[in-house]
Parts: C-alpha cells; structure tokens; sequence
C-alpha cells in the first residue's frame, strides 16, 4: 500500500536509474568488439577472454528476444526447471535471429554492417527503456535461483562440471583463411550455409581480422554447443532424478575422457552430435508446458536440426505422428490439432532448408550395428561410472513391465515421461540402424548410459532416504568414480599447450 501511495518523483527515480544502468551495460558489452580489434597483439588468452564476453552478450540478447516472443505471442507455459526456461528462450531467439542474419547476409557488405549495428543499437533502447513490467519482472540472472539452494555436495560437483567445461577446450584451429576454417569443421559438407552465414553476421565486427574471427567461431562451437547441451541434459534428467543426481549425471558426461577424445577427434562434433538431446528436451519441454503454443518451438528446432544436419529432419514426422499420441488423455483432439499446427513454420523452414541442401548432405548408411556395438561398448569400458548401466537398462525393464499396483516397487518415475523417452530412444535406435548412425553417435550415446547408469542410484537414495549420512557417502563414492576417470591432468595440458607461454608451460609439464 505505502509503495502504491510513493510519489511519482520516487518512481521516476527508479526508472532512471534502471535505464542509465541498463544502457551503460549493454553498450559496454556491445561495444567489446571494437575494443579487442586492438587487441589483435595480445596474448591468446586475453583475447579469449575479452571474446567469451561478447558470447555471453550475444547469449543474452538471444534470451530476451526469446523473452519479447513470450510476452508477444501470450506463450504461457508450465515448467519443470527454471533452467527449462533459460533453454527454451535461448533457443527460440537464436533461431529467430539465424533467420534474421541470414537476410542481412544477402545484402551487400555495407548495408549488412550498418544492419547490424542498427539493429543492437535499436534492441538496446528497447530493452534499456524502462516499464513498470521491466523493472519487476525478473532477470535472466534470476532463472539461475534452483542453485542457490544447493547444499554443499551439489554446489561442490557444480564448482567441478564448471572446471572440467573449461579445461575441457579442444586445441583451437587458427586458420587466417575462413574457408580452410570451414573445410576443417565440415569436411564432408553437412551443415547448411544458413548457419554459417549466420556465424558471419553474429561476428562481423571481427570479419577484417581472421585470427580473432577464426577463434569466435570456434569458441561458438564449443561454448553455446556444449553449454546448451549440459543444460539441457540437466534439465531433462530432472523429469525424473532429484537435483543432487541430476549434478551427478551431468559431471558424469563432461568428466568422462571420451568427452575430450570426442572434441579432439571432430571438432563440430560439439554442435552436430549433440542435437538428439536437443530434440529429446523440446519433447518433454513441449508435453509439460501444457500449451499447444509449445509447438512453434518443437517445429523451429526440428527446423534447426535439418540446418546442421539434414538427416536430423526425419526426426520431423516422426515427432509429428508420435508426439499427439503420447500427450496425456486430458489433452483433447482440438489441443492436438492446435499443436500441430504451431508446428507448421518450423516445417516450412525445414523443407526450405531440405530442398536447399547439397545432394551430398545426405549420407545414407544403413545397418552399421557393428558400430553402434563398438561404440557403446568403448564408453562402457572406458568409464567405470557407466559399469552399472546394464543393470539400469534391466531395471529399467522391470519397473515397465511390473504389474500395476506392486507395492514392492521402490523407485517410481513419471509414467509420461518414460513413455516419452522410450518413443525417442526407440526412434533414435530405429533411425540409425536404417539410415545412419549420426542419432547415436558420441555423445548421444554417453547420455543414454549415463541416464541407466543413474537409475540404481535412484533406486539405493529411495530406499535409504531416511539415511542420510549414508547417502552422502555413496553420493561421494560416486564423484570420486567419475574424478578418476576424468584423466583432469591431461586437459590442463591441452589448455596449458594453448594459453600459456613455452617456457611456463615445459616448467608445468615437468611437475
């Protein structure tokens, strides 16, 4: 009441103070790239530093685009993890703007720069521009409130996921040309020129000086396709672990040493193998939100999926017959139809990128079981973590086929989502078997071990939940697991061999 009765000088105070702090922000961020222009002479790893801020820049003005097309189209949406937002306005904004630079891409170099300032200037004002609605509602910083409550175990594995995010940096490609770049990602031409007209645009300030070009695009690679794939993993395991295993399950995968020889071996690998998890995530995103609207999204990362790789655009109609099918039976035939529909300009884009792909894009080959066994079955002997996926999968195979109303049963799951994550591991199994392994690959198949290898865990911490000095043991018993396995030291080589002078880093190599 008193702040409904405060003077309208109080509260232009307010808005004042909002607009100058925010602006100050935004354009110090914005104008980071003609700062580190002169950088160019500097150490490589202030450069990378100085780079990542941009990143980080661009990643929120992905969100808040996400944000706008929230508030604009009256999206209201349920959700199982604040991080689930954080994903999905991310996502929804950065394939907005990938259409919208690629538009600038086709106008002539000038116009596309002088659009492109243009545009973050205008965005900026809109966003500074303060509105009662603005100043209350909350930050993107604010959706990252889960881990504020995390007790000392959790807070500690999240402190080392961080750590091993950033020793686990492949060695950066450091071409002067931007074609070689390109050749070195994609030798075999599968991703599609919408996404890199789109790096060209989102990094154009950089596009005279190819070292710092070079090294943004790697960085994209690795920051937005490994952070939005960590993310999501976590977000999906929280459909069915407490937050303290899914920590767990997420350090599991990025302390693994396959993590790193993936990286080393195919650099893309980071943006193109990690996609089913995205396609996994907009599946459950979109059945628990309970909006049809929800579809616009699942259409426009299927549509995102045919632009890294055109074989990921089967994922399409499958998703479009499976998906109506799996919707609870409170959804009604007229919900089904509107979702559909909302799905329809991610399929038009998807077809537009189809048709538009070189005939080479395609790669058809079936019937590679002998890989996909060899495969899993070096991430299952490489980890020791993932010793007890088998057992996972047969429990797992029990708690579906028990019968209904067995009170012996001790772990329990959403029936929904189990549904959901059979029907997409089916489809990925299914898909790779008859047209190609890419839907199990790397770091497809690191996550599905890791979502067995949890499972009796789940089961122990149900059993024992009144024990909890015991649950904390085996929950350390299990970070230590994964640390042993994690070869830490030889990551810190790779970054050391890249960052730091000859004569520092032959001195820490020594030690």
């Amino acid at each position: 009441m008193d702040k409904a009765l405060s003077k309208k000088s109080d509260f232009l105070k307010i808005k004042s103070k909002f607009f100058i702090n925010r602006l100050v922000t935004y354009f110090s961020f914005l104008l980071v790239p003609i700062w580190l222009q002169k950088t160019v002479q500097l150490n490589l790893f202030f450069q990378s530093l100085t780079l990542l801020l941009y990143m980080f820049f661009m990643l929120g003005q992905w969100y808040l685009l996400g944000k706008e097309i929230d508030h604009r189209l009256k999206i209201y949406y349920r959700a199982n993890s604040s991080m689930d937002r954080i994903i999905y306005r991310i996502l929804s904004g950065n394939i907005f703007i990938i259409l919208f630079f690629n538009i600038l891409h086709l106008m002539p170099y000038q116009v596309a720069t002088f659009g492109f300032w243009v545009f973050f200037v205008s965005i900026g004002l809109f966003y500074s521009w303060p509105t009662r609605g603005k100043i209350i509602e909350e930050s993107m910083a604010g959706q990252f409130g889960e881990f504020r409550f995390l007790d000392n175990f959790e807070r500690t594995v999240l402190i080392m996921i961080t750590a091993m995010f950033l020793v686990s940096l492949p060695e950066l490609p450091l071409f002067q040309n931007i074609e070689a770049l390109k050749l070195y990602f994609d030798p075999r031409e599968q991703v599609h020129s919408i996404i890199w007209n789109f790096l060209s645009v989102n990094y154009l300030p950089f596009d005279k000086y190819p070292k710092l070009f070079n090294l943004a695009w790697s960085f994209h690679f690795y920051v937005y396709g490994i952070g939005i794939f960590l993310l999501a993993f976590y977000c999906v395991l929280r459909f069915f672990f407490a937050r303290r295993l899914a920590i767990l399950g997420v350090f599991a995968v990025v302390s693994s040493w396959s993590f790193s020889r993936i990286l080393a071996e195919d650099f893309l690998a980071s943006y193109t193998h990690t996609f089913p998890l995205l396609f996994v995530w907009a599946l459950f995103w979109s059945s628990k939100s309970s909006t049809y609207r929800s579809g616009l999204l699942t259409g426009l990362v299927c549509a995102l999926g045919a632009m890294i790789n055109v074989n990921y655009a089967l994922l399409f109609p499958a998703m479009l017959v499976g998906m109506p099918m799996l919707f609870s039976k409170t959804k009604t035939a007229w919900y089904r139809k509107q979702w559909l529909k909302y799905n329809i300009l991610g399929g038009i884009i998807l077809l537009a990128v189809v048709f538009s792909h070189s005939e080479t894009a395609f790669v058809f080959e079936p019937f590679e079981t002998k890989k996909i066994g060899e495969m899993f079955a070096t991430f299952f002997t490489r980890k020791a973590f993932y010793s007890v996926g088998v057992i996972g999968a047969l429990m797992t195979g029990v708690y579906l086929f028990r019968k209904k109303g067995n009170a012996h049963s001790s772990v329990s799951f959403d029936q929904s989502k189990v549904s959901e994550m059979g029907f997409c591991l089916f489809l990925f199994m299914g898909l790779s078997i008859l047209v190609n392994p890419l839907f199990v690959s790397n770091f497809t198949a690191m996550w599905i071990l890791t979502v067995f290898s949890l499972v009796p865990l789940e089961w122990i911490f149900q059993s024992i939940s009144r024990l909890r000095s015991k649950r904390n043991l085996i929950y350390v018993l299990y970070i230590l697991v994964c640390l042993l396995d994690s070869h830490f030291e030889g990551r810190v080589r790779i970054i050391g061999k890249m960052f730091l002078e000859d004569e520092i880093f032959k001195y820490i190599n020594q030690i």
